[in-house]
């Protein structure tokens, strides 16, 4: 079962007007890093292994939840074993990227507890049919997990349809999040989106098709698939966040950018592979 979107008439999207895209407005502001356990619960960390006999290690990618049993990555994450679905899987409500699922509560030395992290195995991988390696256009693949997500505080999808969507994604400022390089906990950022042309002047390339720049003000190198969002507003309060791009890679040649995978053009293509694989 998938959720119906009453503004889009669309069935097989996570939409707004669901359990989705959960926002607290009081962290839209924080300055801490990282997030707190049940901030963006539907970012999960991409682990895989070598053959069936191995321990699933950290591919250094991040998930998005955007249905009852689908998450979103890039293709670049998992081009090499697109074939071999059964050793690729995902650990959902993860907060440390060390903790390893089986525990059913982790604690700190305060006394402060989260659920352990619950992992699940991937039934298939579908590339974007147009997805190239070359110039890495449509960076994006769908992974249809080995059973239906068990949904909780810190397991949660976000939305893939906005209530209002801008036609122009430039000079909006944009909050993203996921595992990175520089801490072991799940952490977040902002950025604001640039033209191309600006992208090409400041990294010497303009994105591939279906990409756009954005300019965060620090340098913390995240994981591919890290999740950028927007926020639908209702009633001029922010109601929840829903997904506008995935990151595919950052540029560091003077100036920090941030190239993510546009979902604007591919959000159909999500949609109907949702909908056949829940059908």
């Amino acid at each position: 079962m998938l959720i119906v979107n009453k503004c889009f008439g669309s069935v097989g999207a996570v939409s707004a007007e669901a359990n989705c895209g959960r926002l607290e407005e009081r962290l839209l502001f924080t300055k801490n890093p990282s997030t707190e356990p049940t901030e963006y619960p539907w970012i999960g960390l991409l682990v895989q292994r070598e053959d069936l006999n191995q321990k699933f290690e950290s591919a250094e990618c991040n998930v998005a939840i955007v249905g009852e049993s689908d998450v979103l990555t890039t293709a670049s994450c998992v081009r090499r074993l697109n074939n071999r679905p059964e050793l690729v899987a995902v650990r959902l409500g993860i907060w440390d990227e060390k903790d390893e699922p089986g525990q059913q509560y982790i604690c700190n030395d305060r006394g402060f507890c989260v659920p352990g992290p619950v992992q699940y195995l991937v039934d298939a991988i579908t590339m974007h049919p147009l997805a190239d390696k070359d110039t890495g256009t449509n960076d994006i693949a769908i992974l249809r997990l080995s059973q239906r997500i068990n949904m909780t505080a810190y397991i949660q999808p976000v939305c893939l349809l906005p209530t209002l969507e801008p036609a122009s994604w430039t000079s909006v400022d944009f909050h993203y999040g996921g595992f990175h390089q520089s801490d072991i906990k799940k952490g977040k950022g902002s950025a604001i989106a640039i033209s191309r042309q600006y992208c090409k002047y400041e990294t010497g390339t303009p994105p591939p098709e279906n990409q756009f720049c954005g300019y965060p003000p620090f340098r913390d190198a995240f994981f591919k698939g890290a999740a950028m969002m927007g926020i639908n507003v209702e009633d001029d309060v922010p109601r929840s966040f829903y997904l506008v791009g995935l990151l595919v890679r950052y540029v560091d040649v003077g100036s920090f950018m941030i190239v993510f995978q546009d979902i604007k053009p591919v959000r159909h293509w999500i949609i109907d592979n949702i909908k056949s694989t829940s059908s």
